[in-house]
């Protein structure tokens, strides 16, 4: 795969943005539009992170006050911090159930997760894995504690006996309802022999393969010595577009075209990323598409196709 070429039948990343004006929209006026829509973005942004902070902040405060006031039933770990209700029923078990918790900083791996989840708030892939890490230190923290339990079926009928309080959202819980139908069946799932293992190794040629590829592919598409331009620069480019564009409708915006540069100067795979109106997006085509050859862009001194996305103001 690092040896085959497949800039052909790949999508290139759109590499630069440019915005022109056509028709009587003013400069000033297409920069305060653009300043609007970029302002209206990043604020949605910030207030989400914003949110975020607020929300991890009042988990703190909860764990805080639960390990200050802990309630009959409490059997959870916030740190190096266990809270351990002296009078349940397995409490030799539920002990070194915590115990893993502590020593694994499983706690440092939630705060980095949560940290992340501040300025990711937008990404449902956050939400869906911090289900999923709290699940993995429960089964190591499971696996763990059978060792005091005569058998893993005592084990799971601890936990499924147990009545326990809902820990913090940010602790380690010893009986979480959420993840106890998961947790039982993972203790009945038999552990994979150690020899097993060697068949990771083939999947290392693989992986380098990949990685070799990627990187490759990365860097051809995304670092060029120079961009390809029309000739004479943008702003021959703006007038050209300016010189040969018609009047085809009433309705006022922008329309924003991509197209690739081919090798050889020419335009292909153009086509509309936002749309304006039927007339002004088949216009918007055709003044890109009837461009003359550019000078196409340049990496280690040969040419190489690139990516471009042009915002068509009407």
């Amino acid at each position: 795969m690092p040896f085959l070429d497949l800039s052909l039948v790949m999508v290139l990343p759109k590499v630069e943005l440019v915005t022109t004006t056509l028709a009587f929209v003013g400069v000033e006026k297409l920069g305060k539009t653009i300043g609007k829509e970029l302002n209206w973005v990043a604020f949605a942004y910030w207030i989400g992170v914003v949110i975020s902070a607020i929300i991890l902040l009042i988990k703190i405060v909860r764990v805080k006050k639960q390990i200050r006031l802990p309630k009959d039933g409490d059997a959870f770990t916030f740190w190096k911090t266990k809270v351990i209700d002296q009078k349940l029923s397995g409490l030799s078990v539920i002990n070194a159930h915590e115990n893993i918790h502590v020593k694994q900083l499983h706690t440092l791996d939630l705060i980095l997760l949560e940290i992340i989840g501040v300025f990711f708030w937008f990404n449902p892939i956050i939400y869906g894995y911090r289900k999923s890490l709290k699940l993995i230190h429960e089964y190591l923290a499971d696996e763990y504690a059978c060792n005091f339990t005569e058998s893993k079926k005592q084990y799971a009928m601890l936990l499924f006996l147990q009545n326990l309080n809902a820990g913090p959202v940010l602790a380690n819980t010893f009986n979480n309802a959420s993840l106890l139908e998961s947790r039982i069946k993972m203790l009945q799932q038999k552990k994979s022999s150690r020899h097993r293992l060697w068949k990771y190794v083939l999947c290392l040629p693989l992986l380098a393969l990949l990685c070799a590829f990627n990187t490759s592919d990365f860097t051809s598409n995304h670092k060029v010595d120079k961009a390809a331009s029309f000739p004479g620069g943008f702003d021959a480019f703006s007038k050209y577009l300016i010189s040969n564009a018609k009047k085809v409708s009433n309705k006022n915006g922008r329309a924003v075209v991509s197209f690739v540069v081919e090798i050889d100067g020419t335009i292909s795979s153009e086509k509309i990323e936002k749309s304006l109106d039927q007339a002004s997006d088949k216009e918007a085509l055709r003044l890109i598409k009837s461009s003359q050859k550019w000078e196409p862009a340049l990496q280690n001194g040969k040419k190489v196709r690139s990516a471009y996305q042009i915002g068509i103001n009407f």
